[in-house]
């Protein structure tokens, strides 16, 4: 059914300068472009219920962000030097990417790091300008936001899901133009006619490998800090937090271990869950609140414990073998937490210099410590767990990522061929289409496998006594690695010795 009302040009502007979703349900048969005008600016004008947010902290009070916190804090003293006309914009860092897990805050990090700079912040999203209508009206939302964030300036303009954009090189589908030139529009607007002066645009992504390599460029995004999950301080610090100071760190620090691979968010809800059942109760909130809120925490049985102790081993001495790089320590948990998406069972720490020579043989060394626990597992158990697999931050998913752009990138393997393929998804794109690409990756894995099972086979006695220490303490440090390694060498030799000695059985 058509609506039929009489309007004026001048009506016409002002109905439609409201949202449409508005404007249909009060266009009516017999109602005046005049009561239609009314109806909608009453409504524009009633105030929508005011809901209370929990008050966000600065950045320089938060907890779990590591180097993106020491960023925010350099630019907020950037900022206020070029407010007071001490620093030209040329000289202030106009954008960054967050990446990392969901849950880590990257959302929070832009309401804090606003906060820190004395900043208006403006949130925005592919998503959300889409919503806007077609293509004309989401490159007019995307530029509104940009404009609004140069009069609000300084402002923080935060563009969530940074990776929706897409990478133009990959389009393939049916709206490649429409995305095309939803991506220049969007690079038109990050280097602006007038250099953004006093916008800073942060970018939040869970993937960094989907992105337009044009965004990141220099000039533009091209600070890139990945937020982890919080270390344990940092998650008795962010419980702590959450927790209005209502219970010290010293009774919270019990929940170190129950709250491993938990994110910011994560223990966010833990608190309010325990908040609840205080609440509830009408007392104050307990310790034990917190504890019950988390998720369950499974205590390893022995042959998993020393499963993962072998597993953790097993890296150790290829990577140390291998000079793998600077070796840190290797750690054991003798629990895991039940409800978390990262559940590990211990690590082998190696710091690899940021600045080097990657020849063939780095890569190689690198796939053959990936699989150094597999391969110890093999060699000490005869069987292997599930735990290199699993995910796309596993050992084997690790070792196929190294070997694959070892072939389609580095022309380390049986062609010269270059390919761009990056993300994970695209590299086994290529491998599921072609069968000799697979082999020769295959082939990598098998040799790398082998050489890392022939290390682990002349070190059996240091296996057993490695594993022995680190299911007794927990830990292992270098020193007590190199103690170990001395302790056995010396025995060897001692053996040696007496071996040699008059009188000494010697086998026939």
């Amino acid at each position: 059914m058509v609506n039929k009302v009489a309007l004026s040009v001048d009506e016409a502007e002002r109905i439609l300068a409201h949202p449409l979703n508005l404007v249909w349900p009060t266009l009516r048969p017999g109602r005046s472009a005049r009561d239609v005008i009314q109806r909608l600016e009453s409504a524009a004008c009633q105030k929508p219920i005011a809901r209370s947010e929990p008050e966000t902290s600065m950045l320089g009070q938060m907890f779990g962000y590591g180097p993106a916190k020491t960023w925010g804090i350099e630019l907020a003293r950037d900022l206020r030097s070029w407010s007071a006309g001490e620093l030209p914009w040329a000289e202030v860092d106009r954008g960054i990417v967050l990446s990392g897990p969901p849950g880590v805050g990257k959302t929070v990090f832009a309401k804090a790091l606003a906060k820190e700079c004395g900043a208006n912040l403006i949130a925005a999203s592919l998503g959300r300008w889409q919503a806007c209508g077609h293509l004309g009206d989401l490159l007019k939302a995307m530029r509104r936001d940009f404009a609004r964030a140069s009069k609000q300036a300084p402002a923080i303009l935060f563009i969530d899901e940074l990776d929706s954009f897409g990478d133009r090189d990959t389009f393939t589908h049916d709206h490649r133009d429409y995305s095309v030139q939803v991506i220049n529009a969007f690079l038109e607007c990050l280097d602006g006619v007038d250099g953004r002066e006093g916008v800073v645009v942060v970018g939040a992504t869970n993937n960094i490998a989907r992105i337009d390599p044009a965004i990141v460029r220099s000039g533009r995004l091209d600070k890139h800090v990945e937020i982890p999950l919080p270390s344990a301080p940092d998650r008795i610090a962010i419980l702590h937090q959450q927790l209005n100071q209502a219970i010290s760190v010293g009774d919270l620090s019990r929940l170190a271990t129950c709250t491993e691979g938990m994110s910011g968010a994560d223990l966010a809800k833990a608190v309010r869950d325990a908040k609840r059942v205080a609440r509830r109760a009408g007392r104050e909130i307990l310790v034990g609140d917190v504890a019950a809120a988390l998720p369950e925490v499974i205590r390893l049985d022995a042959a998993h414990l020393r499963g993962n102790a072998i597993h953790e081993i097993g890296h150790t001495i290829v990577g140390l073998r291998l000079s793998h790089g600077k070796y840190l320590g290797t750690d054991l948990a003798y629990q895991i937490s039940s409800g978390t998406a990262v559940s590990t069972g211990g690590r082998a720490c190696f710091e690899i210099a940021s600045v080097r020579r990657r020849d063939n043989q780095f890569y190689f060394d690198q796939i053959a410590v990936c699989l150094g626990g597999i391969a110890a597992e093999r060699l000490v158990l005869g069987t292997t767990s599930d735990g290199a697999g699993g995910d796309d931050r596993s050992d084997l998913a690790m070792a196929t990522r190294m070997a694959t752009l070892a072939e389609t990138q580095f022309g380390m393997g049986g062609t010269l061929r270059f390919s761009k393929a990056i993300s994970d998804d695209s590299l086994e794109h290529l491998r599921r289409n072609d069968p000799q690409l697979c082999a020769r990756i295959d082939h990598m894995l098998k040799t790398e496998m082998e050489r890392a099972t022939s290390i682990l086979r002349d070190d059996r006695h240091l296996i057993v006594r490695l594993t022995e220490e680190l299911i007794a303490t927990g830990k292992l440090t270098p020193e007590r690695v190199s103690a170990i390694e001395a302790e056995l060498r010396n025995r060897r030799n001692l053996t040696a010795v007496r071996a040699t000695m008059p009188g000494s059985k010697r086998k026939a």
